[in-house]
């Protein structure tokens, strides 16, 4: 499995950050971590039809909100101030 550290960064209070990422399919992960060790993690859902996806959510203890759009992602902290990385895996 590959992995690969997309965004570390401190956000404040609904501070919103853009990404480039591409979803490698079936099975790809992000997970958000904060300096205490609380988790967010998204799945890739994807419609090989339309050749589209979206991230769903599976976990959240952070508040994090995650929008993708062709080729890379938005994320939006919640109402506090923390740091986040975030790790894609493939």
């Amino acid at each position: 499995m590959n992995d690969f550290i997309v965004l570390a960064k401190d956000f404040v209070a609904n501070e919103s950050a853009v990404v480039d990422i591409k979803p490698f399919g079936f099975g790809s992960k992000l997970v958000f971590q904060n300096k205490t060790g609380q988790l967010a993690k998204f799945l890739w859902q994807s419609n090989d039809v339309e050749k589209k996806g979206y991230f769903k959510e599976v976990m959240n203890d952070l508040g994090v909100k995650i929008a993708h759009y062709d080729g890379f992602i938005t994320v939006t902290n919640g109402g506090g101030g923390q740091y986040l990385e975030a790790e894609f895996l493939i």
